[in-house]
């Protein structure tokens, strides 16, 4: 039987000379039940409650630790330091030969090592240097195939143009994609003529 349903017998007794009847009604009822919270959810919500307070004083106090600890070992490491002179390191773009230049100074005990970045600087000098190693590299290139002997190249601004003739058009392709294949080439200009 549902907690919500009311359910009412009544009996009534009907006398009569000689006879006697008993005449039994039963009446059920839903009746609006108490807008009340279960059992069942008060105790998780307690549950969950507890739960939350003892993780958020969990974490407080290991913080409070991990601030003391971590004074604690600043401190001892202050005291152990080396007095030698700290080390300014400058990390400067250069091309892949050169080291980076590191200047040594006296600086305080605890200070870190500090690097400083300097901005690229284009170089006109080193990009026509560029080309002209990669012209070089493209010239012995074709030179070695016996049917480019009459191809040219010049290369500028990484950019190589082709010039000259070949027999077929699978040459022509081929003297495009050993330029191509050359570090540093941005793109090909292939103006080789095919002669029949």
């Amino acid at each position: 039987m549902d907690p919500s349903e009311k359910t009412e017998q009544r009996r009534v007794l009907v006398g009569s000379p000689g006879q006697r009847k008993e005449i039994v009604t039963e009446t059920t009822q839903r009746v609006p039940g108490e807008l009340g919270i279960p059992t069942g959810m008060i105790a998780i919500v307690g549950i969950v409650a507890v739960a939350s307070v003892g993780i958020i004083l969990f974490l407080v106090s290991n913080r409070n630790a991990g601030d003391a600890n971590r004074n604690a070992n600043i401190d001892i490491a202050a005291q152990n330091a080396p007095t030698q002179p700290g080390t300014t390191i400058i990390q400067q773009p250069a091309p892949a030969q050169q080291a980076p230049v590191i200047i040594q100074g006296s600086a305080p005990a605890q200070q870190a090592p500090v690097i400083i970045q300097q901005p690229a600087q284009e170089n006109s000098r080193d990009s026509s240097s560029d080309d002209a190693n990669m012209q070089d590299v493209a010239t012995k290139r074709l030179s070695e195939e016996s049917d480019m002997t009459a191809v040219g190249v010049s290369i500028s601004g990484a950019r190589a143009v082709l010039t000259g003739s070949v027999n077929s058009s699978a040459s022509k392709a081929k003297a495009e994609r050993l330029v191509k294949g050359i570090r540093g080439v941005l793109s090909v200009d292939n103006k080789i003529v095919i002669m029949s």
